[in-house]
């Protein structure tokens, strides 16, 4: 039998080392503009010219998920690229492109423009104080042609290089399921039962209802023949319900899912293994950026010519 001695004295290293473990898993922590002082940027900027802009939305995901979600997953993913490059994170927007999903309420939707704007004009002071590398992480489709028209504008109007490190960009390899699963479906559900958890309704999960305009099918089965005609039939969804294409999310779906797939699927370990890809390989582009250094501004070469 063991001694009272040696059983406190197991209990003592047992609670040694796991609070040593716990340390360890919490040394790295995200790096969140919001969350640090001035002088903590300042010294930051010491080493590091990089910056995540998290790209989401406020918009509706089915009666199961929280309108928050693509920004949710945008930020917890860039917190997990933060945590393994040290890159800090500047969130700007809390809302995206999203009007045709605003026959649901709570929805909020920026133009393009005035989105386009706001991110600039909030890079400008972040090159002003001297971070030259934009990683932008974007999780919401609708905000793809924000996401290019800024990325072009940074690299052809400053110092300073941008480039896409969520979808929408080169870094990601996107793979097309055999099952529509767009929005809110199995997929993001399991996403949001990894990263937020604590916001999904699983007991309100429901498989929705999906109707398509006459003209989206007939493009959609003369795809089969000519598959270019699918790139038209894509250009009438998700377009606002003005625009009387049949599009918007309230015309194509019972309850804002756009999915053929059952949420009541998604697991936690599905999520998982879809973060850890998309984090992995940001991961891997931010530490061969940082290898290959930043690009020397036109006028500091001309000088050393």
């Amino acid at each position: 039998m063991i001694s009272n001695v040696w059983r406190w004295k197991g209990i003592v290293l047992f609670t040694f080392f796991m609070g040593s473990a716990l340390l360890a898993q919490r040394k790295n922590k995200p790096l969140v503009l919001q969350e640090m002082g001035w002088v903590d940027v300042k010294e930051y900027l010491k080493t590091n010219d990089m910056v995540i802009v998290p790209l989401g939305s406020t918009e509706q995901h089915g009666p199961h998920l929280p309108l928050g979600t693509d920004f949710y997953e945008a930020m917890e993913m860039s917190k997990l690229i933060s945590e393994k490059t040290g890159v800090l994170i500047a969130p700007v927007l809390f809302s995206g492109y999203s009007v045709y999903h605003s026959g649901f309420p709570g929805t909020l939707s920026l133009t393009p423009e005035t989105m386009e704007q706001v991110l600039f004009e909030s890079a400008e002071l972040l090159i002003k104080y001297g971070f030259r590398r934009f990683l932008f992480f974007n999780y919401h489709g609708g905000n793809n042609i924000v996401q290019e028209n800024i990325i072009h504008r940074i690299n052809h109007s400053t110092e300073a290089t941008a480039i896409a490190i969520g979808h929408g960009g080169p870094v990601q390899k996107e793979e097309e399921g055999e099952v529509v699963d767009w929005h809110a479906g199995k997929s993001e559900t399991s996403i949001m039962l990894y990263v937020k958890p604590e916001l999904v309704r699983m007991e309100r999960a429901q498989k929705p209802t999906m109707h398509f305009s006459s003209q989206i099918q007939t493009l959609w089965q003369l795809a089969q023949k000519d598959p270019e005609l699918a790139a038209v039939a894509n250009t009438l969804l998700g377009v606002p319900e003005e625009t009387k294409k049949g599009g918007a999310s309230r015309e194509i779906s019972s309850n804002g899912i756009w999915s053929f797939t059952d949420p009541k699927e998604a697991t936690e370990e599905i999520g998982r293994e879809t973060v850890s890809k998309m984090v992995d390989a940001a991961v891997r582009f931010i530490e061969a950026w940082k290898k290959a250094g930043n690009v020397v501004p036109a006028a500091e070469s001309a000088r050393e010519k």
